[in-house]
């Protein structure tokens, strides 16, 4: 069935870009043809001004991170988990980005899939592990919803800070984590109903 309708959207090489909109509005399926694991019907996605399929799997992964709710953590040290996204990482970076997602004080080595830590406390390490990767878009699919609100306050500044220098593109249900984005798609039935900024909508 068609999913999504007449949807046009553009998302900057710098900036944040928010997508709201009820569950089952289309947004995680705009999610999956952004990051290649959904093709369209008919249309296009570009990257770059070229169609996405003409771009090789690992030019384009080497460019985008994507987070979600569900993130794997790998069974192995903190560390490790930090090397598959960035081989030769300092233990500074690593610190640096536990600070930016409240995780600094987090344990050393972790269980099959994280299992002996909270939710939260792995969707926290997996933010974490992605700001390490210093890619050119970050792609935020729900992805601090396990999160207390201290940390989720924390997470948020820091991702709309780095959305100075790279194409950050958040999907939310909390109204708080979208407010700051400098565009903001709203979603239903498939369709982009209106977009602007927050000032704009309301």
């Amino acid at each position: 069935r068609d999913v999504l309708k007449n949807v046009s959207m553009t998302f900057p090489e710098r900036g944040m870009t928010a997508i709201v909109g009820e569950s089952g509005c289309g947004k995680s399926t705009v999610v999956n043809m952004l990051i290649g694991a959904y093709r369209p019907k008919s249309g296009e996605v570009t990257v770059g001004g070229k169609p996405l399929e003409s771009v090789t799997r690992e030019s384009y992964y080497s460019h985008i991170a994507s987070v979600s709710y569900n993130t794997y953590i790998f069974n192995d040290s903190v560390r490790a988990n930090f090397e598959l996204a960035k081989q030769n990482v300092s233990d500074e970076e690593i610190w640096a980005a536990l600070e930016k997602v409240n995780l600094a004080g987090f344990i050393r080595v972790i269980t099959e899939d994280a299992n002996n830590v909270s939710g939260g406390q792995k969707q926290r390490l997996a933010l974490a592990v992605n700001l390490v990767a210093n890619k050119d878009i970050y792609v935020f699919d729900e992805a601090t919803s396990n999160i207390d609100i201290e940390s989720e306050a924390i997470i948020m500044h820091n991702i709309k800070a780095m959305s100075a220098q790279k194409s950050v593109i958040v999907i939310s249900h909390r109204l708080a984590n979208v407010v700051p984005a400098d565009n903001i798609f709203f979603m239903e039935d498939g369709e982009v109903k209106e977009s602007g900024s927050h000032a704009q909508l309301m």
